[in-house]
């Protein structure tokens, strides 16, 4: 009896120390393969590779090309709306939206931390889309909702520095120095103090 238990406890050590190595294996490098990643990403952007790079709405105006990858934000433009208007920093909007970490070993696609709707797959028909303020989330959305029109759908790359930064966010699970890969798709905005009835229907 003894020597079954001493055997099962073997067993369950070995099992969690698996499970552990595994974990600490899934981000390994992490700082640096977010780095790379980005850089690939801005790479691309820099020469003109399907990608487009915004400057963060809190470094300035001026666009230099050569600056700090992660001062900026880099979209791919899936599909174009038909709104003439940006939103601005204190608007509202409605989005639908993924937000993904980028490609680990057990999430090939990348970990989904969040997004807008509950089931696998969005169904526009059915799924309300998010009301919250542009200035509510982190600086690289922020910035790519300033730039987009209703109806775009926008692939969006944000750097750490534009995102949840070096501590991360626990209660998403994102580690620290995490790029951000989200899909958005805008769809509406409310002026501040303007528009007054957010109901989706």
């Amino acid at each position: 009896m003894k020597k079954s238990l001493y055997i099962l406890f073997s067993l369950f050590l070995t099992l969690v120390a698996c499970q552990e190595r595994e974990e600490a294996s899934e981000y390994d490098n992490w700082q640096e393969r977010n780095a790379h990643y980005l850089d690939s990403i801005a790479d691309a952007a820099r020469q003109g590779n399907g990608w487009t790079m915004f400057k963060s709405y809190n470094m300035g105006d001026e666009m230099d090309l050569n600056g700090d990858n992660n001062h900026y934000i880099y979209v791919k433009k899936l599909e174009n709306g038909s709104g003439t208007e940006h939103p601005l920093f204190n608007d509202s909007v409605r989005v639908h939206y993924t937000g993904h970490l980028i490609p680990s070993a057990s999430y090939p696609d990348g970990f989904c931390f969040d997004k807008s709707f509950k089931g696998n797959t969005l169904n526009t028909a059915t799924d309300v889309p998010s009301i919250f303020g542009v200035n509510s989330v982190v600086k690289g959305f922020s910035t790519a909702l300033m730039h987009m029109v209703e109806g775009d759908r926008w692939r969006v790359v944000i750097p750490y520095y534009l995102g949840y930064g070096s501590n991360g966010s626990t209660t998403s699970g994102i580690p620290a120095y995490s790029t951000l890969v989200f899909e958005i798709h805008l769809a509406r905005i409310y002026h501040y103090q303007k528009d007054t009835n957010t109901k989706w229907y």
